[in-house]
């Protein structure tokens, strides 16, 4: 955000870059130029086209250094920084020497120093299962002589490679010269023909009933039932930012309440959130349906998660987004029967919020 100034300020015209690293665990990502970035690791460092005067993030735990005599700002996070697998919002607020000020949102992930450390916990079965098997066949557990195991089972493997490949070429050998016997060819088909005829005489009643039967009915529903689990998958791995409507502002979404497809919207909209308890689920709220023109703005509204710290603009333009991913939903992936109630009812707050905001106020008194 830029503070106001009577002309051009330097805030206003700051190009920021990220300087990138060779290093895996490092990295950032721009998600909306000079102004929004994702940051990965326990630092990140951005040069500025402009002379930074000083810079700070309020935000506990980070910290923003100004290096390079104000053409560079290195930020640092400290491990706790972001929790595992999710992304914290830190605000980098940018000083310059005519008075401007600039703020960048920065979504930091995996800022603890023990990333790599943390990842090779995955392996652990992997390693437990190969000790287990060589321990079977009268191995140590230690390095050395899991080596010495993955070695002597990779010299058996070429051992039945090689054999099969011995046995393949003379069944090959074996297969070609029958091909070239026209007699082989001949009995062949008849014993096909014999075996087609006895099937047919011995089970067909059993095949039409089968083939006429109301089984045909259900293994259609259970298709169907598949391609709709496929759908709904593929429209969780699709991208919030596809929807149009919301472009952008995906981040806030995802920052206030987890959304990154379409369908997380969508169904943030149409059965709200519910979080797991000790008791099982508790729902914390219904989605738009616990939603109305009088609740729409005031501190317990739940839609205030993307509406605090200037993210967007309004409540009339969050719900025109939460509508345009049940119509997302609606039309790409047809699921119009899940979604339609909240669409339905996004278009009537969005009505009543235009009524009431066209609607003049009227004050006087008595003559």
């Amino acid at each position: 955000m830029n503070n106001s100034t009577a002309g051009p300020t330097t805030a206003g015209s700051v190009r920021i870059s990220p300087v990138q690293y060779d290093e895996k665990h490092l990295g950032v990502t721009v998600a909306d130029a000079d102004a929004v970035f994702n940051t990965t690791g326990p630092h990140a460092l951005f040069s500025v086209s402009e002379r930074v005067k000083a810079a700070r993030i309020s935000q506990q735990p980070a910290s923003a250094t100004v290096l390079a005599g104000g053409r560079q700002v290195l930020v640092e996070y400290e491990d706790d920084a972001a929790p595992s697998g999710e992304q914290s919002l830190y605000q980098l607020e940018l000083y310059f020497e005519d008075g401007s000020q600039k703020t960048v949102s920065l979504y930091a992930k995996k800022t603890g120093v023990s990333v790599a450390a943390s990842d090779l916990e995955s392996y652990a079965p992997v390693i437990e299962e190969l000790q287990d098997r060589a321990e079977e066949h009268g191995y140590e557990t230690n390095p050395d002589a899991l080596l010495d195991y993955i070695s002597w089972v990779n010299e058996r493997a070429d051992l039945v490679e090689g054999w099969l490949s011995q046995k393949a070429a003379q069944l090959a050998a074996l297969m070609l010269a029958l091909a070239m016997n026209w007699l082989f060819w001949l009995l062949f088909l008849a014993g096909v023909a014999l075996l087609a005829q006895y099937i047919r005489k011995k089970f067909g009643g059993l095949l039409d009933v089968l083939e006429n039967d109301s089984g045909k009915s259900y293994r259609k529903r259970k298709d169907l039932a598949i391609q709709y689990e496929e759908q709904k998958q593929s429209a969780a791995e699709e991208s919030l930012r596809e929807v149009k409507a919301v472009g952008s502002d995906d981040v806030y979404w995802e920052d206030a309440f987890g959304a990154r497809s379409p369908k997380d919207l969508a169904d943030l909209a149409a059965r709200g959130v519910h979080r797991r308890t000790t008791d099982g689920l508790a729902q914390e709220h219904a989605g738009v349906s616990d939603l109305d023109v009088d609740s729409i703005g005031t501190p317990d509204c739940w839609l205030n998660g993307v509406l605090r710290q200037n993210r967007i603009s309004s409540p009339r333009h969050a719900l025109s987004e939460l509508k345009a991913a049940c119509e997302h939903m609606e039309t790409k992936w047809s699921m119009g029967h899940v979604y339609r109630e909240a669409r339905d009812e996004c278009a009537q707050l969005i009505r009543e919020l235009d009524k009431r905001r066209e609607t003049p106020t009227v004050s006087g008194g008595s003559d």
